[in-house]
Parts: C-alpha cells; structure tokens; sequence
C-alpha cells in the first residue's frame, strides 16, 4: 500500500507538470503569437521590413546568377536562380534571422497584389548555423510571396522554417490586394525571411540592422 509521502509526491509531481504546461501554452499564446500594433509609414514610396529580426546578409544578383550550370539548388547561384530569376534581371537579396523571443508574422512591404504563392516541401536544418558562404537556409521548407505594386514593380518574401520552426502559415492567396504593413502569414518558432528586391529600389538597411515589422524602413523607390 502506498504511503501518504509517496502519494503527496506524485500529487506534487502532478500539479507541476499541469502547471508547466499551462505556464508554456500561456507563453506560447500570449507571447510568441503577440502582434503588436505597428506604426505603419502608408507610402508605397518606401520599403518597409517584412519581419522582426536582425539582418544577417544582404547579395546582389544580376543575370549572371541565373546562367544554367551544374549547381545544385543548394548552392548560392541556384538558391538565386530559383528564388529571384522571375522578380527581375537584377537586384537585392536580403535576409533576416528571427530569433524565438521576436514577433514571427510577416508583413507586407508595400501595397499591390499577391500574384502567387508557392509552397516547398525541404528540410529543416538550423537557420542559426550555417557555412558562412550560404546567406539562408533556402534548402529548408519555405514559401514564397510574390507582390507587385501599382507601379508595376515586383518584389518577393520567402518565409523559411528552420530547426525549431515546424509550420508555416500563409494568410494570403493568389490576386489578393494587400495593404502595406498587412499581415500576411507567420512561421511558428526560430526561423528566417528573405526579401528579393529589384534594381529599382535602393536598399538602405545594412548588414547587422534590427527591423522591426511594419516599420523600418529597407529601401526606397
């Protein structure tokens, strides 16, 4: 027969587990999935970040990046065929690392139209560790959110699950009017985002830049 001090054990071990579970769903709830309120510019003139989080590469690419050889997709020079060769001829690549603790919806840079999304099936290798030549996890489970403006320009978000990231959420669809600083998706837990911007936007955020969603402002027209 059991005795009480073993019984208080387990009604103790028990209480603790509940209340570890219950503390992470809070957490997970009110924290994790928080959108605060941004203080969106309303000019389609500027590039404002699709996401929270710090910038960890910024690479140019011009037709030369999209000469057909023998790369694996999983090289730098196809990772920029596949992702930029139908934004434009030449322009910017800009990729931002989330970390765990910052807000993970994406937002949309400027006002347009979505004129697809494109979901891949890929890995999910740890977007913090990479070789220092490789400026995103592009071979990981990704999306891809292509925008064009009013103006006729286009641009292109790709949200990038990483190690810890498990599921990515895409809000928007096909021929959709978005809003600048509009949500348009999240990826759950640690992961990155990368922006392909044509020649014509001058990009001002710089390497080590922390951007906030909505906010800061990347590149101007």
């Amino acid at each position: 027969m059991n005795s009480p001090e073993a019984g208080n054990k387990i009604k103790g071990a028990i209480i603790y587990i509940v209340g570890f579970v219950g503390l992470s769903y809070l957490f997970y709830k009110l924290w994790f999935l928080r959108a605060p309120a941004r203080k969106i510019p309303n000019n389609d003139s500027e590039f404002v970040s699709p996401a929270n989080g710090k910038v960890i590469a910024i690479k140019r690419f011009n037709e030369d990046s999209f000469i057909e050889t023998k790369d694996s997709p999983l090289t730098e020079r196809g990772a920029m065929k596949i992702l930029a060769s139908d934004i434009a001829p030449s322009g910017t690549i800009i990729s931002i690392m989330l970390q765990i603790t910052d807000v993970h919806y994406q937002r949309a840079c400027t006002s347009g139209k979505v004129l697809s999304t494109k979901y891949t099936v890929g890995n999910k290798d740890n977007a913090i560790m990479m070789p220092a030549e490789q400026f995103s996890r592009y071979e990981n489970e990704h999306n891809e959110i292509t925008i064009q403006t009013d103006r006729g320009l286009k641009y292109k978000i790709v949200q990038i699950a990483g190690f810890v990231a498990r599921q990515i959420e895409c809000y928007v669809s096909d021929n959709q009017l978005v809003s600048q600083g509009q949500v348009l998706g999240i990826i759950k837990f640690g992961s990155q985002v990368t922006i392909i911007l044509p020649d014509s936007v001058i990009v001002t955020a710089k390497v080590g830049d922390y951007l906030i969603d909505g906010e800061s402002v990347i590149g101007i027209i």
